[in-house]
């Protein structure tokens, strides 16, 4: 259901912080759903993707350059704009905006969005003043997950917990396996989002979307938010949009 009155807020947000993610039931209406999907089947059709990996995965980060009007309505979202509101205020930065589509079978590798936070929170530890890093992401989901179709896999409690093998970005090819197979042995939480759902997150918990069934349909939207200040080269899984334009609830 969408976001109700403030004491809905607060619970949402005290699971947010307690579990490292929420998923607020009926974020999109059924007609933002349609209109959103046919958008990155257009994108697609236009070759607008950025790529194709090996997992599966195919993803766009432009959508908002080449289709303002209906990707633009996902930032800041009524029905997440309260929690980006009472998280981070005028200082909520959108990050970038990424789009996908997972035409067969899907198996994301385990990973973070925000896979420098815990050096970022050490070196803020270091200063007087330094302001702790922090990283949402809110991903609207297109078509129903469920058990035998697809489904979305956390490491349980895995935005308080350190992962080992993550020292740095320069040796983070060597070592990811070593990381994935430490987030197998983790006790997990799975979750289905269904259409029109919006899961929010903390970047920094592992997490692993999949497909079950091949011939499933399965694309996504996530926004990412970034409290700043955060400096340009920041490890983050995606690159920034930069400054003009990009905090949403400090644009009248």
């Amino acid at each position: 259901m969408m976001c109700g009155g403030m004491s809905e807020i607060e619970t949402n947000l005290d699971h947010l912080e307690a579990e490292g993610f929420v998923v607020i039931e009926g974020a999109l209406a059924p007609d933002e759903i349609k209109n959103i999907r046919l958008g990155i089947e257009h994108a697609r059709d236009q070759g607008w993707q950025e790529g194709y990996n090996e997992v599966g995965n195919m993803w766009f980060d432009t959508l908002l350059e080449h289709d303002p009007e209906t990707f633009g309505s996902l930032v800041a979202h009524p029905s997440t704009r309260p929690y980006l509101d009472a998280l981070m205020g005028k200082q909520c930065q959108l990050r970038s905006h990424r789009a996908h589509i997972n035409p067969g079978p899907y198996l994301q590798e385990w990973h973070l969005d925000f896979y420098g936070y815990w050096q970022e929170k050490r070196e803020a530890d270091k200063r007087r003043h330094a302001l702790h890093p922090f990283a949402v992401n809110t991903t609207f989901y297109l078509q129903d997950n469920g058990p035998g179709l697809g489904h979305l896999k956390f490491v349980k409690h895995g935005h308080k917990i350190e992962p080992p093998h993550l020292d740095s970005a320069e040796n983070f090819t060597r070592v990811h396996y070593e990381f994935e197979d430490w987030c197998n042995t983790q006790e997990h939480v799975i979750i289905y989002p269904k259409a029109g759902d919006c899961v929010i997150f903390q970047s920094h918990i592992p997490h692993q979307g999949a497909k079950e069934r091949d011939d499933m349909e399965r694309s996504n939207v996530v926004c990412h938010y970034q409290a700043t200040p955060m400096y340009e080269n920041i490890w983050f899984v995606s690159q920034p949009r930069g400054f003009a334009g990009t905090f949403p609830l400090a644009m009248k």
